[in-house]
């Protein structure tokens, strides 16, 4: 029966590895006790610039030649263990060195003009075995073979700009453990785009990846394999550096398919594709919406928000409405708003302050197209005091250019405690409110 390394001799090679390092003579060495002990034959792992989990870079297996087997042609026959084999146990020995994967253990080892190596005789742990002369005289301190690790620079990709290559950001890839990366995708859960290994870049959106820098080649798969390989023969690699050239759409944008999800996604400077008509009547409309600066976009797609209740109780806002203030960068298109009801009520800041139905204010740079309010309705309650003349209050917004919205079909009343104090009228978008002591 062919007897592989005991642990224990193992482990005690490794304690010499240490013991050389720190010079330590007065005793023994464990080479010297496994010569004792007959066990002299020896192979050695050398980490080749890398480390064991030991943090040594070589380790010696030694073998008693009178446990081998011989073979016909007189060879006693190791099978050799590689450094982690899981027989090992709790002695196995991981090889690491960053940047690099372990392509193999080989017998030979060439050094190039650049100080890279290449390699042959990759050993086969599973089927090799090694012959030795049994009549032969070893030390165990001189190996009869030594094995080098052949380690390869990880794979790279490089994320480039699809408009003029620049490198954006780059990963590595390690081969041996990853075949694939998954290219970004839509999370319908969530609204956001999943980058999974991709980068993100800020204000933007990823849209599509190529694998050429003329975009004649798009990535259509939900993953990209790396194209490199490992040319085992020699212990090098090949191709092992992937481009892909991403092109972005500016702004960061989530596909909205409920209500839910436009609420716990909203941002001043966040874009909107709504997918699907939304229902409010169990969500609260954003409160950074209906008093923010809104810079971002939002389309439609020819979709509607529905059965929305906006309560204007807040006195240090200037603006309010659906929208704040729809900023000279805010985009609104295609998106119709139907049962929404705006309040304005006690504690509304009136001095200085712009009111409407779609926003408090809108530039005169924002772009609002395709937008409709259908069967809604702008309240002022009896509570708010009206005193001071600087305000405004319009059906559609109280500043800006209310041509932007169909005001058709927006109501106005008055309600509270003391509806009949109020009296409210509108003269186009312009809302005019009386109050009567």
């Amino acid at each position: 029966m062919k007897l592989r390394i005991k642990t224990l001799l193992t482990v005690l090679l490794v304690i010499a590895s240490v013991l050389l390092m720190t010079g330590c003579s007065n005793e023994a060495t464990p080479y010297e006790v496994n010569d004792k002990e007959e066990y002299n034959v020896s192979v050695k792992y050398d980490a080749n610039g890398g480390t064991f989990t030991t943090n040594t870079s070589v380790i010696v297996d030694s073998y008693n030649l009178s446990d081998l087997d011989v073979n016909g042609e007189g060879k006693a026959e190791i099978a050799l263990l590689s450094p982690d084999a899981s027989s090992r146990g709790n002695d196995a020995f991981t090889a690491i060195n960053s940047g690099y994967f372990l392509a193999g253990w080989y017998s030979e080892r060439t050094e190039n003009s650049d100080g890279t190596f290449t390699y042959a005789g990759k050993w086969d742990f599973e089927n090799g075995l090694l012959e030795v002369d049994p009549s032969g005289e070893y030390t165990s301190e001189e190996p009869v073979l030594t094995l080098y690790a052949a380690w390869v620079p990880l794979f790279e990709i490089e994320f480039c700009s699809a408009d003029n290559g620049e490198v954006l950001d780059s990963m590595s890839y390690d081969p041996t453990t990853s075949k694939e990366i998954l290219v970004p995708a839509w999370d319908e859960e969530t609204g956001a785009i999943d980058m999974h290994q991709f980068p993100a870049r800020e204000g933007y959106t990823f849209d599509k990846a190529y694998y050429d820098a003329d975009k004649t080649q798009p990535v259509d798969t939900e993953a990209v394999k790396h194209p490199g390989a490992v040319n085992y023969e020699n212990g090098t690699a090949e191709n092992s550096v992937l481009k892909l050239y991403v092109e972005w759409i500016e702004g960061e944008w989530y596909h909205i398919y409920n209500a839910e999800q436009l609420v716990e996604c909203a941002s001043l400077s966040g874009c909107y594709d709504i997918r699907a008509d939304l229902d409010f009547t169990d969500e609260i409309w954003p409160t950074a919406f209906m008093y923010g600066n809104f810079t971002g976009k939002v389309q439609g797609g020819g979709h509607k928000i529905s059965n929305v209740e906006v309560t204007q109780t807040n006195n240090s806002k200037v603006n309010a409405g659906l929208f704040g203030y729809l900023t000279e960068t805010a985009e609104i298109t295609d998106l119709t708003f139907e049962n929404v009801t705006f309040t304005l009520k006690a504690g509304t800041r009136v001095t200085g302050a712009s009111f409407g139905l779609f926003a408090g204010s809108i530039s005169k740079d924002a772009k609002i197209s395709g937008v409709n309010i259908l069967d809604s309705t702008l309240q002022v309650d009896s509570s708010c005091y009206f005193g001071a003349s600087d305000y405004s209050i319009g059906l559609v917004c109280g500043m800006g250019d209310a041509a932007v919205v169909d005001t058709a079909e927006i109501s106005l009343t008055a309600c509270g405690d003391e509806p009949e104090k109020l009296t409210v009228t509108a003269d186009g978008n312009e809302v005019t409110v009386e109050f009567a002591e």
